[in-house]
């Protein structure tokens, strides 16, 4: 493949000016709410809560998803093809041209270029979709007896999760914005609904306001 030279002119261009950060707090501390604070006409929220009633009066769009087969599409119409994947794959180059192909008449990859900031809510429901998923898996049975397999279904759900949002964290000029639910676990700690996974962002995100987390530039825990 060709390689790319990025120039810090075009490094501080607006089409290269990017930012994935993520934000994590209890339910109701006001997380979605934020969408409030974006500007309408450049932001999309893939809303897989089905929960965009405290932003009713908001003036941009969401997607509603309701499949983790449905994000991943949605990931990679965003981000395009991941040129390191074989080309069969799912973020590989002739999965990209045939759901190209599938949404030509609707619009749909139009208006996801249009759009400079990508508002995931929430990475907490993406991981229940994902767990469904991949229980129907290969991976969810062992090979030895066909019984479901918890830690298989765990380890594919992990990599899946992560390749998803990695995939969304390299789209060209998008800012990434993922939310994630904290709930108070043993002995008063906060700790994320994220699976425990083999890389990137982690099941237990720092407790600290502001601190750098799993390759993203920035990680927020609203006050409470």
């Amino acid at each position: 493949m060709a390689f790319r030279i990025i120039t810090a002119d075009e490094r501080l261009s607006s089409a290269e000016n990017k930012t994935s950060l993520a934000i994590f707090g209890p339910p109701g501390v006001g997380k979605t709410t934020l969408l409030k604070s974006l500007p309408a006409e450049e932001t999309v929220c893939l809303d897989l809560e089905a929960g965009m009633k405290s932003v009713q009066d908001w003036r941009g769009a969401s997607i509603p998803v309701r499949s983790f087969s449905d994000f991943r599409d949605l990931a990679v119409l965003i981000g395009g093809p991941d040129p390191a994947q074989h080309p069969q794959s799912w973020y590989g180059t002739e999965r990209h041209a045939w759901l190209q192909a599938q949404h030509r008449d609707s619009g749909i990859e139009a208006f996801l270029a249009s759009k400079r900031i990508v508002f995931v809510d929430s990475i907490t429901d993406l991981t229940r979709q994902a767990m469904a998923y991949a229980r129907q898996q290969p991976e969810a049975f062992s090979a030895r007896t066909g019984k479901p397999d918890v830690r298989g279904a765990y380890g594919l759900l992990g990599r899946e999760v992560i390749q998803a949002l990695k995939h969304l964290q390299h789209a060209r000029g998008k800012t990434v914005i993922f939310v994630g639910v904290l709930e108070k676990g043993r002995g008063g700690v906060r700790h994320g609904h994220l699976a425990a996974a083999d890389g990137g962002l982690k099941g237990r995100p720092r407790t600290a306001r502001h601190r750098r987390s799993g390759g993203l530039d920035a990680a927020f825990r609203p006050r409470c």
